[in-house]
């Protein structure tokens, strides 16, 4: 049987590279701190191809140049993928600062938790990536907090597309996914497709891990994690942190992927402007490397142009009542759109049909919220009236923050629509996720050739291929 040639060291020197030292090994391969010949250094993960088919290793070639193509300032630069002696080469940027796993257990040795701005500005730049990969179609499959890494300035960069499962067919591949699925979703331990979903259920996870300093859930066994994943209670984040910060974690941990908001509604949220806005001036004043913030374009369509007085609808804002008739500012659609108020609490905040797993503050009313108008009444002299509760309308069951298991969309509801912005699917896109949800049913299956117990391996959908070089998933893909 072959095997990849040993002889690292002429591998890398034939392409320009010299090996400073391991920082990493697995079952994969290894990943080395290397130097080209300008002295600059650099990452290269190695992975053995050696017993992959012809068709495999032209297809990890064609996946490894795929991550060349993204260049965003919070994803880790891919420069160059090859093959030789049997190894998969992908270079790309060494990020000096470690990974945020190192930060979470320096805080757990310090006993200190990491502030909220600290945790809001990692989560702003990773959220800014995820919209990025996402907008062009592409999954990354493999979050968590190993995968985010901390550049000299400290700013977090997305990295690590899943390299450890370059190729599906390999016992290589299978022996890395014998391990402890703590970001895993619930769809994905049920065998559903991964999904867009699916990579905002790990950044809750890690919202969560950072605030905590601990994974949201936990057990003695991978049986038992994927029955507290699916069905255990989703715990809160410590109260020291706002209720803004506690709030989003309970949405991106909404067991119900059609419940999840996408990285454009998160961007949208005004705490989450205001930070992209601050790291903007920072980088206008010079306080930041120019590489480390969005570039102009891209902030011009991340940022809201600001309302003052704190909002436009502000008057109404606290107001509503159950099966009030209003319209939501849907930052997806960028236009108005009709809603029901399916509850109100004591402190005016509100759940809409729309969004069903979300209570929108008076902030946010303030800014998205507005009641619905009827059409110019001749009797009025032509002036819009508001309408504020249809009474036809029976009052519905108070919706829960967080649902405890996947099922159908209540009728009336909206349903996940195809891709990140939740648009119709195009000819050549990705399929979109189907309106109902079956029932919870776990399966822990086997890997072949192995006794033990495994973290359930993601089915492909009939649309959506899975990137064997990388961990990705990419539409549009025949």
């Amino acid at each position: 049987m072959a095997s990849a040639h040993r002889d690292v060291f002429g591998v890398l020197k034939r392409h320009g590279y010299t090996e400073s030292r391991k920082i990493g090994e697995g079952s994969f391969g290894k990943a080395l701190l290397v130097t080209d010949s300008e002295g600059m250094k650099l990452v290269c993960k190695m992975v053995d191809v050696s017993q992959a088919s012809t068709r495999e290793t032209q297809d990890a070639v064609k996946e490894g140049k795929l991550l060349g193509t993204l260049k965003h300032p919070y994803i880790v630069r891919y420069r160059e993928s090859f093959i030789d002696s049997g190894w998969l080469s992908i270079v790309m940027d060494f990020c000096e600062g470690g990974d945020l796993t190192k930060q979470i257990e320096a805080a757990k040795r310090r006993r200190m938790p990491l502030s909220e701005d600290q945790v809001l500005r990692w989560y702003t730049q990773a959220i800014l990536a995820i919209k990025y990969i996402h907008d062009r179609h592409v999954l990354h499959r493999d979050l968590k907090p190993s995968n985010f890494f901390l550049s000299k300035s400290g700013n977090v960069k997305m990295g690590d597309f899943g390299i450890a499962k370059v190729l599906a067919s390999t016992m290589a591949c299978a022996r890395t996914q014998i391990g402890t699925p703590y970001y895993l979703s619930p769809e994905v331990c049920q065998e559903k497709p991964y999904t867009w979903p699916s990579d905002i259920w790990a950044m809750g996870c890690i919202l969560y891990e950072c605030c905590a300093l601990r994974v949201p859930f936990e057990a003695a066994n991978i049986s038992g994690l994927v029955q507290k994943i699916c069905r255990g209670p989703t715990p809160t984040v410590p109260p020291a942190y706002s209720d803004f910060v506690r709030q989003l974690c309970a949405e991106m941990l909404c067991r119900s992927a059609r419940g999840r908001p996408t990285a454009e509604d998160i961007l949208a949220r005004p705490r989450i402007q205001g930070i992209v806005k601050i790291m903007l001036e920072e980088a206008q004043a010079g306080r930041l490397e120019r590489v480390e913030v969005p570039t102009q374009s891209e902030a011009g369509s991340i940022l809201k142009p600001e309302v003052p007085d704190g909002g436009q609808y502000v008057d109404h804002a606290g107001g509503y009542k159950t099966n009030d008739l209003v319209e939501y500012l849907s930052s997806t659609h960028r236009d108005w759109l009709p809603a029901t108020v399916l509850n109100a609490d004591g402190d005016g905040r509100i759940i809409i049909d729309l969004k069903p797993s979300t209570w929108l503050s008076k902030e946010e009313q303030a800014q998205k919220v507005r009641p619905r108008w009827k059409s110019p009444d001749l009797n009025s002299g032509g002036q819009h009236r508001p309408v504020h509760r249809s009474p036809s309308c029976p009052a519905p069951t108070p919706g829960r923050r967080v649902s405890e298991s996947p099922g159908p969309a209540p009728s009336g509801q909206r349903g996940f629509s195809p891709g990140p912005g939740r648009l119709a699917p195009q000819n050549g896109s990705r399929a979109g996720t189907p309106s109902r949800v079956a029932s919870p049913h776990i399966v822990v299956p086997r890997v072949e050739g192995c006794d033990a117990r495994v973290v359930p391996k993601v089915p492909s959908s009939p649309l959506r291929r899975p990137c064997a070089a990388a961990g990705l998933a990419i539409a549009g893909q025949p």
